[in-house]
């Protein structure tokens, strides 16, 4: 005779009563109510990440509308008993109305086509039939298309629950048919807690390994909020584990995850600026068999428990950690700041995308790991949009300065067309004009920036500030001076700005030690604005500064003698009368 085949835990513990539906409370509730009320929908979706209950609730809800003896749990709402032929027949899963269709493999119109047949029948067994489609985002459109008369109007005691894992791919058309429900992920507590139910029941009914609570922790971190995974590995470690008490080191090395010990080894190396601390403690974990990815994963949580209790100290009910690792991560991001913090967690998330695409992933992970121990801040998006636009505001400041400067308002005059000469001027011209000898000499033309700078009476004390500090050189673009008094050397502006900056103490350390540079009796430099006290009014100028030279029409009494000189030669003169060109300019 054989014997028994050993059931699987997550098989052997699925939930048989919703007053065992761990986590989603919110959900047993809600359906406890509708079927105490008899308020009983024609169709349900459930949708929730994997091992959260879907599929349990399914058949729950199956097994409390076919119960010959319902009965009421400690808040007072109906709940099946457990015990009645019904109930017990759909524990064995050979209840004839309930009929479960795994969407995956049956996604085609004809698979739909045969349910809508089999869907007018009678229930053969129970009160209600139960059609539980499981990944029901798999159908195709045309399948969809099939049943959605059959879902919006089905025959009398029939019920579809529908589950997903993916709701965003099953057309609005079906889900405003249903009444639908959203599990959550169950925290790591409540999995710890029934995890440590599960194995007290199980060291009573024979041989199995005890575990620490910290490797139960393990277990319920590496689950990730479902109970099917927790309950898997669970299993796993108790077929495989040889030691009578399981601990923590354990699990992780089973899992390939991190620890906290390993995690905030890491964690102190970058913070404290030690790359290479780092490195040997990622090349030891490569060795070890840790993939990249791992490594980043763990990483990437455990930096983000840093950002997290940075910010908000009691945040301990969103991240579920032990009170004393808790302690430790404070005490290891005390001198650290929030936005170094963000920088480390979007960094690392990056980065954590471009390993899943890189050839040399472990290349990859060590660089960015030697940038965040460096402290490198520069070449985040962040820190280079703050820069740039600190720059953008000081380019607009010189700009707006450099406008109001004599060079700014100096600008060379819109040269003219020239009109070509007539034919009658033409026939007028002599075809050979005397030769002259040219004695004039053009002489070296001047800036004008370089002749305002030349006469300006306080040249020198300009020509002094810029040899200490081109920034305060520029804010005293369109100053005015008065000269000194009493030790006192005035020095009036135009704009707030530019004297809240020459009064800042470097800058005003730099004026005076100019001032005292050019005059020799300067105790002290006074920046004023335009209207303080003894400043001058915006409008009035010094008649001892000097006057700027206005070469505007010089340069353009030059341009045209030179445009007739070119155009009264012979060759020009009879190339405008045979090709009548349009003259848009003369140079020289």
């Amino acid at each position: 005779m054989n014997a028994p085949q050993r059931q699987n835990l997550y098989r052997k513990y699925r939930p048989q009563r919703f007053s065992e539906l761990a986590g989603q409370e919110h959900i047993s509730k809600t359906i406890q109510s509708a079927v105490s009320t008899d308020r009983i929908a024609h169709a349900y979706m459930f949708s929730g990440p994997r091992g959260t209950g879907k599929t349990s609730s399914a058949r729950l809800l199956a097994k409390i509308l076919n119960c010959l003896n319902l009965q009421k749990d400690s808040n007072g709402l109906s709940d099946c008993c457990g015990v009645c032929n019904n109930c017990r027949r759909i524990e064995e899963m050979n209840f004839m109305d309930i009929i479960e269709i795994d969407a995956a493999s049956n996604n085609g119109v004809e698979d739909i086509r045969q349910m809508r047949e089999k869907v007018k029948y009678r229930p053969a067994e129970g009160k209600y039939k139960i059609y539980i489609i499981d990944e029901v985002h798999m159908l195709s459109g045309s399948a969809f298309n099939a049943f959605l008369k059959t879902l919006e109007e089905p025959p009398p005691n029939v019920i579809f629950v529908l589950a997903t894992t993916d709701p965003q791919k099953v057309p609005a058309t079906i889900i405003s048919r249903c009444q639908c429900f959203d599990f959550h992920s169950v925290s790591r507590a409540t999995i710890q807690k029934r995890l440590a139910e599960i194995v007290a029941q199980e060291r009573k009914e024979g041989p199995f390994p005890d575990f620490q609570p910290e490797a139960l922790f393990a277990i319920a971190d590496s689950a990730q909020g479902g109970f099917r995974d927790a309950l898997s590995l669970l299993d796993q470690i108790s077929s495989s584990a040889i030691a009578e008490t399981i601990s923590s080191d354990l699990v992780l090395e089973m899992t390939r995850r991190l620890g906290h010990s390993v995690l905030r080894e890491i964690g102190t190396a970058v913070f404290a600026k030690k790359p290479a601390a780092v490195i040997k403690v990622v090349n030891d974990l490569f060795f070890r068999g840790y993939e990249p990815m791992t490594i980043a994963r763990d990483l990437l949580e455990y930096f983000r428990c840093c950002m997290i209790l940075k910010i908000d100290a009691q945040a301990n009910q969103v991240l579920e950690l032990p009170q004393e690792h808790i302690n430790e991560i404070a005490k290891q991001t005390e001198g650290l700041s929030h936005k170094y913090l963000i920088t480390v967690v979007t960094r690392l998330e990056r980065t954590l995308g471009a390993i899943k695409n890189s050839f040399q992933a472990k290349i990859l992970l060590e660089a960015e790991l030697i940038r965040l121990s460096l402290g490198d801040e520069i070449y985040t998006p962040e820190t280079l949009e703050k820069r740039v636009e600190k720059l953008e505001q000081q380019i607009s400041v010189l700009k707006r300065l450099g406008t109001n400067s004599p060079a700014a308002n100096y600008s060379r005059p819109e040269r003219t067309r020239a009109p070509y000469p007539s034919p009658a001027v033409s026939q007028a011209m002599p075809s050979s004009p005397p030769a002259r000898e040219n004695t004039y000499k053009k002489p070296p033309l001047e800036t004008p920036q370089s002749i305002v700078q030349k006469a300006h009476p306080f040249a020198d004390f300009k020509k002094a500030v810029m040899e200490r500090s081109g920034i305060c050189h520029a804010l005293l673009a369109t100053a005015q001076f008065k000269k000194p008094e009493n030790g006192v050397f005035k020095i009036i502006l135009d704009h707030s700005f530019s004297k809240d900056k020459l009064c800042d103490e470097k800058n005003l350390a730099i004026l005076t030690e100019a001032a005292k540079a050019v005059y020799k009796d300067v105790t002290s430099v006074l920046p004023l604005l335009v209207g303080e006290s003894d400043a001058k009014p915006a409008n009035e100028i010094d008649t001892k500064q000097a006057k700027v030279v206005d070469y505007e029409a010089e340069i353009k009494k030059m341009d045209e003698n030179t445009r007739k000189r070119l155009l009264a030669k012979p060759e020009f003169a009879s190339a405008i009368e045979v090709f009548e060109p349009e003259i848009i300019d003369v140079t020289k």
